[in-house]
């Protein structure tokens, strides 16, 4: 096994999933309205889908990368659409004074795939992982479908690091959050996601 390959993907899935975005924002507030899980959720969806742009950029798939160009405009519009959908909802979404940290399964799938979709949506993931590895030198390791594989693996650890870590801070900072605090929260969570939103589609 190549320890420096994993470890080097690992710091970029990590590295990647990081700066507040909508998803981000979105963990953020599912953990605090519904709970460890469902923001775990959230951040599990984003972590596959940059585990598929991963390995697309380690292995050097030029087809995804065309068919990512081919029909940019729609991805933006469907992820920027998408992303000020979420932000209304959340805008609008009722909080419940001690909420129980559950969510049901089926509420979660469809979670876990709506966040796995955005992120998809966001083709700029896709050349921001090229850019890292060809800086990292990544792509020099990245020797066989194995060794891609194994750099796919890391960008999910990484990823699944951040997701984890953030979830853990935000769900020991809930009980102190009253519900009013939230429905605060939900508003100025909401707003930016909406803005977010916007400006992905205004980038066209």
């Amino acid at each position: 096994m190549d320890y420096n390959l994993l470890l080097t993907c690992i710091f970029s899935g990590f590295f990647l999933a990081a700066p507040i975005g909508p998803v981000n924002l979105i963990c953020i507030r599912r953990t605090l309205t519904d709970g460890y899980i469902a923001g775990l959720t959230v951040g599990l969806g984003a972590a596959v889908a940059d585990t598929v742009y991963g390995y697309a950029a380690a292995a050097g798939l030029s087809f995804i990368t065309d068919f990512i160009l081919q029909y940019h405009t729609a991805f933006r519009w469907g992820g920027g659409l998408f992303i000020i959908y979420l932000g209304f909802r959340t805008l609008h979404a009722v909080v419940q004074e001690n909420s129980a940290d559950k969510t049901a399964a089926t509420g979660l799938y469809k979670l876990f795939a709506g966040i796995f979709l955005l992120t998809l949506t966001n083709p700029i993931t896709l050349f921001t992982f090229i850019a890292l590895f060809s800086s990292l030198g990544v792509a020099v390791l990245v020797t066989n479908a194995v060794s891609a594989a194994l750099a796919a693996f890391g960008v999910f650890c990484g990823s699944a690091l951040w997701w984890v870590t953030l979830t853990c801070i935000v769900q020991l900072l809930r009980k102190k959050v009253t519900a009013r605090a939230l429905t605060r929260i939900n508003k100025l969570a909401g707003t930016i996601i909406i803005l977010l939103g916007i400006a992905s589609i205004i980038k066209l």
